[in-house]
Order: structure tokens, then C-alpha cells, then sequence
């Protein structure tokens, strides 16, 4: 991917409306809500298409790492899908966010992350400090992109491709772990970190499948200079469904392995 290259999505020096997690699911809820629901489509459902277009954003990386455009689609389907997933359940992703990794990494309560090494676990402090600042939470996806980017600022270090292949491999773990969220390991984990214990399993899940998905974002900002996952939901979903070009879309159902099962 060459500087000059047309199909790098690169942040805008002039002002601009902004999207945040609520005019992401706005956006969702007004393209796909009929659709999805003329379709039957269930929870179940947007999980599958969530982890396929995560496992597909590995593959082309792994055999087809320079077609930016197929990887920007299939990374953009990832924030659609957590966001029809969350609409479905009535969850709002900015206050899952700001709960979990608002003011920091939700184990070491540090920002950044006292994380030593990439795919190393952070330990917590022995004496919390208790009288940190507090961080005002992001209120755009530009922001969140540049939060956890600066919250993990080793997982960027070394071998961009490398970075690329572990945090797409991170993402699938957690779509796995978000399909099955009431697990006993889950409610280990929630209670280990130091964010609320009102937060619930699936809450936590959706946060690190963003978090992941915000990591592959930075990667490729690295990787070819400037690459904004809300600049690229925008140029696709503003107008409607990209695909059957209409407002509210009008795409043919194409059942899933479990909606074969079912009847």
C-alpha cells in the first residue's frame, strides 16, 4: 500500500460529523432492523455472520494481505454485526465501552497498560492509586481508535504484520467467547478485573470484540498511514446498505447452517 494509493482511508484535517457508537447502531437500526427482522434473523444468527467476516479478515491477511479493499469491508462488517447484535439485546456499546475500558486497562487500572510484552497479561498493582486522574471517555470512534491505541501502545511495536496476525487471531477468540458468554471462565474473569460488578458476561465480551476490532484498525493505520474506522463505516453506510444500494435494505436472505437445521 503506496502513500499515494486512493483506497487508504485517511483522517480528515477538517471538521467533520463525527459517529459514536449511538449513531452506529442509529444507522444499523434504520438500514438492516426490517430486513433483519422480514428475515428472522436471531441472535444466533448475527454471531455467525459476526465470526465470519472475523475469520475472513484473518484469511485475506494471511493470503492476501495488500487487498486493503476486501479487508476494509470485512472489518467494517465486524462493527455491523456487534452493533446489530447489541441492538438486538438492547445494549448501548458507548456505556459497555466506558464501563469496561473507559478509564483504562480493566486489569492493571493503568492507562497506558503496564503490559510488558504483546500477548503478555498485565498484572495488577499491589497498591492501586486510588486518586488517578479521571479520563474522559471517548465520545467518537476516531477517539476510541486513538484510546486503545494509546492504552496498548506495545501491541504496535515490531513486526506490523505479526501485530496484524495476532490481533485478528484475538478477535476470532472473542467472538468465540462472546457466543458462549455465561461460561464460568467469563464470570472469573469479570470478577479478577477492577471495572463494575454490574457489568454483564456478554457486555464484556462485546467490549474486547470492539477493543480487537479497534486494534486491527490501528494496525492498519500503521501499517499504511492513516486508516480511520469510522471514516470507512461512514463512506459505506451513509446512504444505506452498500450493497443493494437502498436506504433500507432489501438484500435477499441467505440462511445460515443453523437456519438449514431448523426446519
Amino acid at each position: 500500500m503506496t502513500e499515494g494509493d486512493p483506497s487508504v482511508h485517511r483522517i480528515e484535517a477538517e471538521p467533520r460529523e463525527k459517529w459514536g457508537f449511538s449513531e452506529l447502531q442509529q444507522r444499523v437500526t434504520d438500514i438492516y432492523q426490517e430486513h433483519d427482522k422480514e428475515c428472522g434473523y436471531g441472535p444466533d444468527t448475527m454471531l455467525i455472520r459476526l465470526s465470519t467476516n472475523a475469520l475472513t479478515v484473518q484469511k485475506l491477511l494471511k493470503n492476501a494481505p495488500n487487498n486493503f479493499g476486501s479487508i476494509n469491508r470485512n472489518l467494517t462488517n465486524v462493527f455491523i454485526w456487534t452493533a446489530t447484535f447489541a441492538n438486538a439485546g438492547g445494549l448501548d456499546l458507548q456505556n459497555i465501552m466506558e464501563k469496561k475500558i473507559g478509564q483504562g486497562c480493566p486489569h492493571c487500572q493503568q492507562m497506558p497498560c503496564l503490559l510488558s510484552k504483546k500477548g503478555e497479561k498485565c498484572i495488577p498493582p499491589q497498591f492501586p492509586n486510588k486518586n488517578k486522574n479521571i479520563i474522559i471517555p471517548p465520545s467518537n470512534l476516531d477517539e476510541w481508535q486513538l484510546h486503545l491505541k494509546k492504552m496498548y501502545p506495545n501491541n504496535y511495536q515490531g513486526d506490523i504484520t505479526k501485530t496484524l496476525a495476532f490481533a485478528s487471531s484475538k478477535l476470532i477468540e472473542e467472538t468465540i467467547e462472546l457466543s458462549g458468554s455465561s461460561y464460568s471462565d467469563i464470570l472469573r474473569e469479570l470478577k479478577e478485573a477492577s471495572f463494575p460488578d454490574e457489568m454483564l458476561p456478554w457486555e464484556s465480551e462485546i467490549a474486547d470484540v470492539l477493543a480487537w476490532t479497534f486494534a486491527l484498525s490501528s494496525s492498519l493505520d500503521v501499517k499504511n498511514g492513516r486508516y480511520s474506522a469510522e471514516l470507512s463505516l461512514k463512506e459505506k453506510y451513509k446512504d444505506g446498505c452498500p450493497y443493494c444500494k437502498s436506504p433500507k435494505c432489501i438484500c435477499r436472505k441467505e440462511k445460515t447452517f443453523i437456519e438449514e437445521l431448523r426446519k
